[in-house]
């Protein structure tokens, strides 16, 4: 059955965010369809200004509101350990540790994994950044990096890659440890899980 050129052309779209599939996108196009004006034009506006209205931390790479300083409150705290970076995919990962509690270090967020079809891993991740942060660090001696990727194929493959491009700076750098079941993603992991996880890593 052939839908309207708008539903179809929206359900297109929708299938282009991560995790919509085909028959999702077609059903959430249907309930687009049935919201009220008012509805449409604060998401359309939303939608318009999202990239005019927000930026990333200049230092762990997290998306934040542009009005706010270069650093977020987290990378601008005085109460955080500065000697403890945690690498992770996206902010959603972020937000997990700050909901679990059991991590009052940094981050960084790499923005992505890599594939491994890729020609070139990751050209299009925070990598270079993390580096010369690494390397800038004023306590570099010190510092340990947590690498909190995925237990996927691709956060597997990332994390090897980071270990990689970070052994000529001679830091101490760890991985999640047992508490991630194969194929886990951080976002979905619960707080439990994720202090195991922390505790255990290696």
């Amino acid at each position: 059955m052939a839908y309207p050129r708008h539903i179809q052309r929206l359900s297109e779209l929708l299938q282009e965010l991560p995790g919509i599939g085909p028959r999702q996108a077609v059903r959430l196009a249907f309930v687009f369809s049935e919201k009220q004006s008012a509805w449409h034009t604060e998401f359309a506006e939303l939608v318009a200004t999202l990239k005019k209205e927000l930026t990333r931390c200049k230092l762990c790479f997290r998306v934040v509101e542009l009005r706010q300083l270069e650093q977020c409150g987290i990378c601008s705290s005085k109460n955080r350990a500065q000697e403890k970076i945690l690498i992770v995919e996206k902010e959603q990962d972020m937000e997990a540790f700050e909901r679990a509690g059991s991590y009052n270090g940094l981050y960084h967020v790499t923005g992505g994994t890599i594939s491994p079809l890729e020609k070139s891993p990751g050209g299009a991740l925070h990598l270079r950044e993390l580096f010369n942060r690494i390397k800038e660090h004023p306590n570099r001696s010190k510092l340990e990096i947590v690498i909190a990727l995925s237990n996927t194929l691709e956060g597997n493959q990332t994390a090897n890659y980071i270990e990689r491009i970070l052994a000529p700076l001679q830091i101490n750098i760890t991985c999640l440890g047992r508490g991630l079941s194969t194929g886990a993603e951080i976002e979905y992991a619960d707080p439990l899980t994720l202090d195991a996880a922390l505790k255990n890593r290696q």
